[in-house]
């Protein structure tokens, strides 16, 4: 049976309209997705230390600090508990609490605040700079790193940096000359290659070869790449260089930070605003001389520096 042209025209108008109904109802459902009130949601992409992680008055944001591990008195992990711990978690904790905010650690690689590549450029971290984090806590201030972070005001000394090799220093190595030497540098450390490169005038050989840098994520594999003819020396913060197995080899040099560690935020950060007012009451307490002394007593069971090193005015 064949159908008549008037029929089939309006087969074709009903399935225009089913097609266009089906089309109109998977649109809504994409756009109101699971929220129940039947109103469009749509998800913006903002970095997320930057959405409003915030009652409407701002009261309860959850202000999220990055922290890292250093294995030292400084910042470690407490293996039992499974937290960091060390000088900047108590003071990053006393501050908090001296300007009721809501603070949060968040653990990751230092990479994520700065970023050291051989052979490349130092820039910020993807994680800072796409905000992950409202700022990456106790970090030493440096010229290169101002460029592109906003800084609180230090709450330590600037830290020394030194030249390192294995105990006893078994093959000489001359920190005053690094002509064809290879040198281990820590991932993301201020102690970099880029500020090493600055003391040509008085350091032979400072401005190095690409093939000549090497980066490591922490001090056992530094210590690894010595044992093992890697590398020649080391150029770290002083911090990591107070372990059994080094030598240090050189005087404490002053060359890369050149204040000591601080809050350090994106330049449109609004942290900084509250920390600097509350770390300075802290300052004027005793409980910093305190939290001085628990690097000795509290955190004395990890190697590192002594707090008449970089406490302020201890």
């Amino acid at each position: 049976m064949s159908l008549s042209s008037e029929t089939t025209n309006q087969f074709i108008a009903v399935g225009s309209f089913v097609l266009a109904l089906l089309a109109l109802i998977i649109s809504i459902v994409a756009l109101s997705g699971n929220s129940g009130n039947g109103s469009p949601q749509v998800t913006l992409n903002i970095p997320s230390a930057y959405n409003d992680r915030s009652t409407v008055n701002g009261e309860d944001k959850v202000w999220l600090l990055h922290i890292g591990n250093t294995d030292t008195n400084i910042e470690y992990i407490n293996e039992e508990s499974g937290q960091v711990e060390g000088f900047n978690v108590d003071i990053i904790n006393a501050v908090c609490r001296i300007a009721n905010k809501n603070c949060r650690l968040v653990f990751d690689v230092y990479s994520n605040c700065w970023m050291n590549v051989a052979g490349e450029t130092a820039r910020g971290g993807h994680g800072l700079m796409a905000g992950w984090f409202d700022s990456c806590a106790a970090w030493p201030i440096s010229k290169q790193r101002a460029r592109t972070f906003r800084f609180g005001d230090p709450f330590s000394q600037p830290p020394a940096e030194v030249f390192v090799t294995l105990k006893d220093n078994p093959n000489g190595f001359d920190w005053h000359d690094l002509t064809n030497k290879k040198i281990g540098f820590i991932d993301a450390s201020g102690v970099n290659s880029h500020c090493l490169a600055t003391q040509d005038d008085v350091i032979t050989g400072a401005v190095l070869e690409e093939n000549q840098i090497l980066h490591y994520t922490d001090t056992a594999q530094i210590i690894a790449a010595l044992t093992e003819n890697k590398i020649d020396a080391a150029f770290l913060m002083i911090a990591r260089a107070r372990h059994e197995d080094l030598e240090t080899i050189s005087e404490e040099l002053r060359l890369c930070d050149r204040k000591g560690f601080a809050m350090m935020t994106r330049y449109d950060g609004k942290l900084i605003d509250w920390w600097n007012p509350a770390q300075a009451k802290l300052l004027a307490s005793k409980e910093y001389a305190a939290i001085c002394e628990d690097v000795r007593d509290a955190h004395g069971h990890k190697q590192g520096q002594d707090p008449a090193d970089f406490c302020i005015g201890i």
